[in-house]
């Protein structure tokens, strides 16, 4: 039985008592409306409707151009990524369920963040996955701990989801933390779920890194979307970066996802038109 995020009827009767609250439940940066997207997002999106020519099914992984235009995006000379290298996904979420679904299979398990978002494990348990939590330090500006984290990896372990920036805790790691993550990873031959959906979220002073681009060994697929950075959940359009530098995956990876993303065919085509 796949148990719910949380329970929602004790938050209907929480909600009638006429007390202001901050519900910490999903980053929606839309729901009081003072957060507009872009001219420029909403202008390529009509386009892309008026045109008439994104209205039927696009390929499972999306259009070639859309995913042209993610890979140029996002391609560094440390972490060079292709269009071959993209898929499109409905929403981070979805790509995130891509990821676990291809990496891990019925009975092994996956190691996420705790304190973490909820859905890495509604997602797993779908598929029989089990889920172990590692911690996270609150007195180290909430990075990992390593050697927690190293007491969770067993023989049935296939992957290791790492939160950067953090969604609940809103820590940035360091290139060098990051390194440590990427070297515990090397040595038990383990790949990385690296979701990085909040990697414009960071104040003044701070940098992100994202992890691929510190990985010659460790193969990655790194998550995110539209939808924090544009303000634009409703769209519903993600992606995942495969970065694979030594060929660990194989044909075997990259062929689990391109065949799950073939279970909704496809997302959202007037966003990919206007991501082309």
């Amino acid at each position: 039985m796949i148990k719910p995020q949380y329970n929602v009827m004790p938050l209907e009767r929480h909600t009638l008592v006429k007390v202001p609250k901050i519900f910490f439940s999903k980053g929606d940066p839309t729901i009081y409306g003072n957060l507009k997207p872009h001219e420029s997002i909403i202008d390529a999106v009509q386009k892309s409707l008026t045109s008439m020519i994104h209205n039927g099914y696009a390929p499972a992984n999306g259009y070639l151009k859309a995913r042209e235009a993610v890979a140029e995006y996002y391609s560094v000379p440390e972490a060079p990524l292709s269009a071959q290298d993209v898929i499109l996904c409905s929403g981070c979420s979805h790509s995130l369920d891509l990821c676990i679904a291809a990496l891990a299979s019925r009975g092994q398990n996956i190691l996420m963040p705790r304190p973490g978002f909820a859905i890495y494990r509604t997602l797993a348990q779908g598929y029989g996955i089990h889920t172990k939590n590692y911690n996270l330090l609150p007195d180290r500006e909430w990075e990992i701990d390593l050697d927690h984290l190293e007491s969770q990896i067993d023989r049935g372990t296939a992957a290791i989801v790492v939160n950067n920036p953090s969604n609940p805790c809103g820590s940035v790691y360091s290139r060098e933390h990051l390194r440590k993550i990427l070297d515990l990873a090397e040595k038990y031959s383990l790949p990385i779920i690296a979701d990085e959906i909040y990697d414009f979220f960071v104040f003044k002073g701070e940098e992100f890194v994202p992890l691929a681009t510190l990985s010659t060994n460790v193969p990655i697929l790194a998550c995110s979307g539209l939808t924090k950075r544009f303000l634009v959940p409703g769209w519903r359009m993600g992606w995942v970066l495969i970065h694979d530098r030594q060929n660990a995956f194989k044909n075997e990876i990259r062929g689990a996802l391109q065949s799950l993303s073939q279970r909704i065919i496809g997302s959202n085509t007037l966003v990919q038109g206007a991501l082309a």
